[in-house]
């Protein structure tokens, strides 16, 4: 088990800032002047699930889209836009687009799920791909 404070520690359940994915749009939001903008940003919550809890994905997977749809109904847009569970890791990871990190922790909150840390991060393949 790693130390609290140790890297090992640091890296479990976070949500790191990341590029758009390729063919997943952002969402529209309305900018002053009456205009659409695609002001979203991207975020991927990367748990490590402990190997004695059990955890019933699918009813939390379900429980996340839920609680995206009533806080965009709200007017706080996020969606999960991909989420997969790799067994052999106990790893779960999701991407998010949202308007903010605290949307996403909103988001945890409502489908009471445990918080995760949030940190920004850049997709540079995206951006290899773009400037491509």
């Amino acid at each position: 088990m790693p130390r609290a404070g140790s890297p090992a520690a640091s890296r479990r359940n976070r949500v790191i800032e990341v590029g758009m994915p390729v063919g997943v749009p952002p969402l529209p939001a309305r900018v002053p002047d009456g205009k659409t903008a695609n002001v979203d940003k991207y975020y991927m919550v990367d748990w490590v699930l402990p190997p004695t809890q059990l955890v019933d994905l699918q009813t939390a997977q379900r429980a996340i889209n839920e609680a995206g749809r009533r806080l965009t109904e709200e007017g706080h847009r996020v969606r999960c836009l991909h989420s997969t569970y790799v067994p052999a890791q106990r790893r779960w990871v999701c991407v998010f687009s949202a308007s903010s990190a605290e949307a996403i922790r909103k988001t945890h909150e409502i489908a009471q799920l445990p918080v995760p840390h949030i940190e920004s991060a850049l997709d540079l393949t995206l951006m290899d791909r773009l400037a491509g």
